[in-house]
């Protein structure tokens, strides 16, 4: 399950899973590509997976299957390109503890390595800033979460994987980390990156495309399966796409697809400032009421301020500005960073208490999968997960235990 072929997989591997694929397809009653036109002038385009999102999950499902040797032609990507999702948002963090503790299982440091590993491949091959690594500085601020993540730590250090370093800090040691903490105590980590995510998915998708998957851009109104595998119907009356099997990695739109599951939205913003004043020359990222970190083009990202359900897409951008300013208030001793040069308003999907991803088969219905639920964690989870459904799909491999595949038995197709 873990063993992930390169891109230069041989083709003999490339041709018995395409072969494969194109068997599946052609037990749902799909004709293949280059097998006649008749069927795909009045459907579309045909293939034997199809992925719905084309952000941070639907790519990674779609980099792990060609990577396993699956021919680009027998994949389909739909994206309806919505700016509000969580792959859009222009400041991200990759740590091992983005959660509320610093003892997390084995599932979850067995995700972090294989993501680790996975995203740093893929945006230091490209020719452009898309990484940047820096300890990460966790405040402890006096409060009760600042206990618990302390007595986490202590708890859980001893079985940190071995790339993983930690230590505390207080005092001189603290201060030339981050004067404006003032010497306060705090835990350092590493290892933790800075990721452009918009820029990473974007390359992903360029990548995709020039090795011949094909990309639809529209949002999907509707899924119909029957005999003749399963049909995607566009909004706005284009004609239906037809695929074998089909994954949905939509995020916090899943809900609009499939009903009877514990969704749940999480929106939140972001902001991104200039490298000046109390922000130039960050030694470290900063976790602490909100993430403060240089990006890799050297502007610095400030996130998150959680918002309501209800009316989060007409809040001001002044009202955001001045709540992230202030929860930057502690961590730079006071001193005022200026306004923002943007302010980005999204939302996560989180399904059950956010611990656990919602990866696999859909109940009562043949060859539609689900692969969402990241929430807060979309970096730790989603890269890693990416390659073990594709596992699942060409070679029945099991679905980790630690996904929530409870919750995905649950889900009903809306009808």
């Amino acid at each position: 399950m873990d063993g992930v072929a390169g891109e230069g997989a041989g083709a003999k591997a490339g041709d018995d899973r395409g072969d494969a694929l194109r068997r599946a397809a052609g037990a749902a009653g799909l004709k293949t590509l280059g097998a006649g036109v008749s069927e795909a002038e009045r459907h579309g385009p045909e293939a034997a997976i199809a992925v719905v999102g084309g952000g941070l999950a639907g790519l990674s499902l779609i980099d792990a299957l060609l990577a396993r040797g699956v021919s680009p032609e027998d994949l389909l990507l739909i994206d309806g390109g919505d700016p509000h999702r969580g792959s859009h948002a222009p400041a991200t963090v990759l740590h091992p503890f983005a959660g509320r503790t610093m003892g997390p299982g084995k599932a979850h440091w067995q995700a972090f390595l294989k993501s680790w590993e996975t995203l740093k491949r893929w945006c230091e091959r490209e020719h452009e800033p898309l990484w940047r690594s820096a300890p990460m500085m966790r405040l402890l601020e006096g409060d009760k979460l600042s206990t618990k993540l302390e007595a986490s730590w202590e708890e859980g250090r001893a079985r940190y994987p071995e790339i993983v370093e930690s230590w505390r800090v207080e005092g001189e040691a603290s201060r030339r980390l981050l004067p404006g903490w003032q010497g306060g105590p705090a835990l350092v980590y590493e290892p933790a990156a800075a990721v452009d995510l918009p820029g990473l998915c974007g390359a992903l998708l360029k990548r995709a495309q020039s090795r011949g998957v094909r990309v639809v851009q529209g949002e999907v109104a509707d899924l119909r399966g029957g005999e003749e595998g399963w049909a995607i119907g566009l909004a706005g009356g284009a004609p239906a796409l037809r695929a074998a099997r089909v994954v949905l990695a939509t995020g916090a739109a899943l809900g609009t697809l499939l009903g009877e599951a514990d969704l749940r939205e999480r929106p939140g913003e972001v902001g991104v400032w200039e490298a000046v004043g109390p922000l130039e020359d960050l030694n470290v990222m900063i976790n602490s009421a909100a993430n403060i970190f240089e990006r890799p083009d050297g502007r610095v990202g400030v996130g998150s301020t959680y918002l309501k359900r209800e009316g989060w897409q007409e809040r001001e951008d002044d009202e955001a500005d001045a709540e992230l300013r202030e929860k930057m208030n502690a961590a730079l001793g006071g001193a005022d960073p200026g306004r923002a040069l943007q302010i980005w308003r999204g939302v996560r999907g989180i399904y059950g208490s956010d611990h656990r991803p919602l990866v696999g088969p859909v109940a009562g219905e043949s060859a539609l999968f689900v692969m969402a639920g990241f929430g807060s964690k979309g970096l730790t989870w989603a890269p890693a997960m990416g390659q073990v459904l594709a596992a699942h799909l060409l070679e029945g491999a099991a679905i980790w235990e630690v996904v929530d595949a409870r919750r995905a038995r649950r889900m009903r197709l809306r009808r």
